[in-house]
């Protein structure tokens, strides 16, 4: 039988080490000092479990420092120890490619590779225990393989193992400049944060960096590990166990940690209503919670650089699992797993859950009424948020329920009314009355919606009209813009965005409408005139809207609305546009002259009879007031207007303060105003 041959090269080519995991060889080294120590544990009963320790020291070249906070360059890592050392056992496995030796402990030969994708070269120098006597075994590692090792004996020491990682490789070695040691320390014992919580503990285990120290067991206190409970949940016939751990600080909080071979390969976060980011609070006591996940089947399908697992993340489109018999989808995993850190966790997040109903129920009282209809169709899961959450974020979350509800309506409306299968005509009646009372209950908010738009409009527009802290007003444009976007047509904007409902509710509903455009480029007529308000072109006073009501011909009427500059006071004299009320009769009569069109481009007739409505929104100035009177018009009740009928002409006329437009619009949605319990003053 021919032996097969393994290539170095080879496997380092196909050894993959990320830039963002570039302390990965260092943590490889400091776990196969913990399994040193563990194996002298075991094996010599002289040794104490508290004596073993692991030391690693960065050296750096001093002459790059630049300054007292610039360490500089780092030259190489020693990572020391009082394991059980390169027995020759341990030193056979060493020099093979892949070896099974520690394979029940999870480890597959991949740190020394490790190694020499980071740094040129590796040496190991250590003492160990074999045949009664102490020897000292030392070699060099690189690419080349293992050159000059040797074996001597020596007396009157203990095991002990040097390795010297020398020369990091340039695509790491500015990463190690820029890490502080409390960083690399602390990614180091969330790497080994396992070995802590499990029974016998961790070695004592200290960074030297220059004149810098970190004791990890100072870590261990400062972050105060409880290993609480240890629970075993079975998947499709596979057994995984759960630590539950509680953290009193941690760089990642709340979060569950899939291992395989006593490594941590995987970090997810909880996504588990009223676990949020914050801690979680024992009595007195705040802490963050961890999870530990450990099973055989992660062991056996770790990847060979323990990156990831070689596991299927979840079911294609058709929603049928990507599996053979007897394998696992991770989504399948996560969601068991989660479910069990749900009900570990359940007494601890009351108090969330709570706080986040009442977030929730709050804004939508108080900012967002239009989804009561939605919070009663969910659960208190669904509805329960993070109390600390933004109104953004709250409003993005209820809108995103909003619209799967209403995807799962029409979806089911396409045959709600077919009769199914052996269904009575008494369950055909309750089914079909309960989605449409769903369906009515889930577009209620569409309304709500629709008075919360009129209540902000509404406040938009009592701002434009207030006086500025200089005496002046806000520019024209303000008003206009609030009603009816400039130079534009009904083809170009939506009926939901234009609010002609401030002036009369009638107008919401029309055949076309223009803003701001000149009589020649409106659709409805042949007119030729050029004709529009003596302003310049970033004024929209004195700009008409032309209305048309109805949708088909004949029309029932139609409408020109003519704003006036607030304050303005100069309406007397026979100048162009200083008289509005004649102003509107030449817009009238310049339609009835013209061929009048559909919105479609067809030629129709316009009876004189029709009639038009003008409305007139400016301040009731002088002037203006004079030409009212001479026009015989009346004063309204609440004396914020007038109005009046030229019936010569067939022209209703409506002059509307800007204080009788405010109020008027506030007096006919007040109503509604109030059903929803919001202020309308």
């Amino acid at each position: 039988m021919t032996q097969l041959s393994a290539s170095l090269n080879g496997r380092l080519r196909n050894t993959s080490l990320p830039q963002k995991r570039f302390l990965f060889p260092l943590f490889e080294a400091v776990v196969n000092s913990i399994y040193g120590i563990d194996d002298r544990i075991e094996k010599d009963k002289t040794f104490s479990p508290d004596s073993g320790y692991i030391e690693v020291k960065f050296i750096r070249d001093s002459q790059t420092s630049l300054n007292e906070k610039d360490k500089g360059y780092l030259e190489r890592i020693v990572i020391s120890d009082n394991g059980i050392g390169f027995t020759d056992d341990n030193y056979k496995s060493f020099c093979t490619l892949d070896s099974m030796y520690h394979a029940s402990k999870g480890c597959r030969g991949i740190g020394r590779l490790l190694w020499l994708k980071e740094f040129v070269v590796v040496n190991v120098s250590s003492v160990y225990k074999g045949a009664g006597k102490l020897h000292k075994r030392s070699f060099k590692f690189s690419n080349e393989g293992i050159e000059n090792e040797k074996v001597d004996d020596v007396e009157g020491d203990e095991p002990h193992t040097e390795i010297i990682l020398s020369s990091p490789r340039k695509l790491y070695i500015d990463l190690y400049n820029k890490q502080s040691l409390d960083n690399m320390s602390k990614a180091l014992f969330e790497h080994l944060l396992w070995f802590y919580i499990r029974k016998g503990g961790c070695p004592r285990i200290k960074l030297i960096d220059g004149k810098d120290e970190v004791d990890m067991d100072n870590l261990y206190e400062e972050y105060a590990m409880k290993s609480d409970n240890q629970t075993s949940i079975d998947i499709d016939g596979h057994t995984f166990n759960l630590l539950h751990v509680k953290v009193k600080k941690t760089e990642d909080k709340n979060r569950v940690f899939y291992c395989a071979g006593n490594r941590v390969v995987r970090i997810e976060k909880l996504n588990i209503t009223g676990l949020y980011e914050s801690p979680l609070k024992d009595g007195e006591q705040n802490f963050y919670y961890q999870c530990y996940v450990t099973s055989k089947y992660l062991d056996d399908n770790v990847s060979s650089d323990r990156y990831s697992f070689m596991i299927n993340e979840s079911k294609d489109k058709n929603q049928q699992e990507l599996k053979f018999e007897g394998d696992l989808v991770f989504d399948d995993i996560m969601e068991s797993v989660n479910a069990k850190i749900e009900e570990f966790l359940q007494p601890y997040l009351t108090e969330n859950i709570e706080q986040g109903l009442i977030r929730v129920a709050n804004y939508v009282d108080t900012k967002a009424p239009y989804y009561k209809p939605l919070l009663g169709s969910l659960s208190d899961k669904d509805k329960s948020l993070n109390p600390n959450s933004t109104d953004k974020s709250i409003d993005s979350y209820l809108h995103t329920k909003l619209y799967e509800q209403e995807h799962r309506l029409i979806e089911e409306g396409h045959d709600v009314l077919d009769v199914r299968e052996h269904e009575t005509d008494e369950q055909y009646k309750e089914r079909v009355k309960d989605y449409f009372d769903r369906a009515q209950n889930l577009k209620s908010s569409d309304l709500v919606r629709y008075v919360i738009h009129r209540k902000i409009i509404l406040e938009f527009l009592e701002d434009s009209l207030r006086r500025k802290d200089d005496g002046k007003y806000s520019r024209e444009n303000r008003v206009h813009q609030i009603i009816m976007p400039m130079h534009m047509t009904s083809d170009d904007v939506d009926s939901d965005n234009n609010n002609l409902w401030l002036i009369n509710d009638r107008l919401v509903f029309h055949h076309y409408l223009a803003s701001d455009k000149s009589f020649k480029s409106m659709k409805i007529t042949d007119c030729d005139s050029k004709e529009r308000p003596d302003i310049i072109s970033e004024f929209v006073y004195d700009n008409p809207l032309v209305v048309a009501e109805g949708e088909n011909p004949p029309f029932a009427s139609f409408s020109i609305i003519e704003f006036k500059r607030p304050m303005r006071d100069d309406f007397e004299g026979n100048e162009k546009g200083k008289d509005p009320i004649k102003q509107c009769m030449d817009y009238v009569n310049l339609i009835r002259e013209s061929k009048v069109k559909d919105k479609r481009g067809r030629i129709i007739r316009i009876n004189e009879q029709i009639p038009a409505y003008c409305y007139i929104i400016s301040d009731l100035t002088s002037s203006l007031e004079k030409i009212c009177k001479d026009n015989d018009f009346i004063r309204t009740y609440d004396n914020l207007g007038y109005f009046g009928y030229k019936s010569i002409y067939h022209i209703y006329f409506e002059v509307i303060s800007f204080a009788q437009l405010l109020n008027g619009a506030k007096e006919r949605n007040a109503a509604f105003f109030d059903k929803l319990g919001i202020s309308h003053k």
